[in-house]
């Protein structure tokens, strides 16, 4: 009898065994330090891989760290917070003028400033969910560079299990809020067909940079 209720109590035991385990493994899927480690040691790879040295191979390489940052930046996100209520006054055709023009210069920035630490290792020092808001978690890194920890921060939403960076806090610094500032005062002077003016004229202004 006994033996009989230890195998007839297996089934049940299994069955919770392969639940917890499937919740820690499903946890563990959309935790946002994994995934944003997964992005960021991609760029990393790519960087510091030789075969994209080639003058030949420019394009291919920044084609290919676009991608990586695409698939876990939210544009979308980032364009509302820093447009902040100027967001609301745009029609649909505006805001995905802004939104395009609006990723092309965060990339250039973002990229821009991940290069130039391409040689160092990158430490991933913990994640901090927000306590109001369980689809919202900060991600603290660390460029390790000649003794020093320069912190690079990332903000994230969750959006159907995928973790999304909204801003990111490069030594101390914002993108979303320094690019808000700065946009405030033109929209204030020059209104949206101003702004997108100036946000035109400094992609050029990048991507002429960039081919020198």
């Amino acid at each position: 009898m006994k033996l009989m209720m230890k195998w007839g109590s297996l089934p049940s035991v299994v069955v919770v065994l392969v639940f917890i385990f499937s919740a820690q493994v499903s946890e563990a899927s959309i935790a946002p330090l994994q995934q944003l480690k997964g992005t960021v040691e991609g760029i990393m790879a790519i960087m510091q891989d030789e075969g994209f040295s080639a003058p030949a191979r420019k394009e291919e390489r920044r084609a290919r760290l676009l991608a990586l940052v695409d698939e876990r930046f939210d544009f979308e996100e980032m364009s509302k917070r820093t447009l902040g209520r100027a967001w609301k006054s745009l029609n649909g055709a505006e805001r995905v003028q802004f939104k395009q023009l609006f990723s092309d210069l965060l990339k250039n920035t973002y990229i821009g400033r991940i290069e130039s630490y391409s040689d160092e290792k990158v430490e991933y020092a913990k994640e901090v969910f927000s306590r109001n808001k369980n689809d919202r978690a900060k991600v603290y890194t660390n460029i390790l560079k000649n003794g020093h920890e320069i912190p690079i921060n990332y903000s994230l939403v969750k959006k159907d299990d995928e973790w999304f960076v909204y801003d990111v806090v490069i030594e101390g610094v914002s993108l979303v809020r320094n690019y808000r500032t700065e946009f405030g005062r033109i929209l204030n002077k020059e209104k949206f067909p101003g702004l997108i003016k100036r946000m035109q004229k400094k992609i050029e202004i990048n991507e002429a940079k960039r081919n020198s």
